[in-house]
């Protein structure tokens, strides 16, 4: 005795219609979800790359792969923030025309790209 006798097939294909439907809406969020995410993403590199932070990244030798992978997209912003509200640009700059500074002194992200270096 199958449980598909006590279902009429009218039954069975709404159930399907509905579950078919369902999958796709759920296919359909997650394939949006992830074009929004790498917009998003692309985004904050695009504004990491404008800032003097992709200089300093550079300049410590990390590679800007490492640099994605080993910080969330929190920190990330946080560096953004950072180095655009920085206190010390006019040294930051003077440094990367080629001024000798230690970047420990006013970089704000220093310390946190210097721990991503030595990981």
């Amino acid at each position: 005795m199958s449980i598909f006798n006590d279902f009429s097939p009218q039954t069975l294909m709404i159930i399907g219609i509905i579950v078919t439907a369902l999958f796709l809406i759920v296919v359909f969020v997650v394939l949006r979800d992830s074009i929004i995410l790498y917009r998003a993403r692309k985004d904050q590199h695009a504004r990491i790359h404008g800032l003097l932070l992709s200089n300093m990244i550079q300049r410590l030798n990390i590679p800007f792969s490492k640099y994605t992978e080993s910080t969330n997209d929190l920190e990330k912003e946080k560096h953004i923030w950072a180095c655009q509200r920085c206190h010390d640009l006019g040294e930051c700059e003077s440094m990367f025309l080629g001024k000798e500074s230690d970047p420990q002194n006013f970089c704000p992200n220093f310390d946190e790209l210097k721990k991503i270096k030595e990981t």
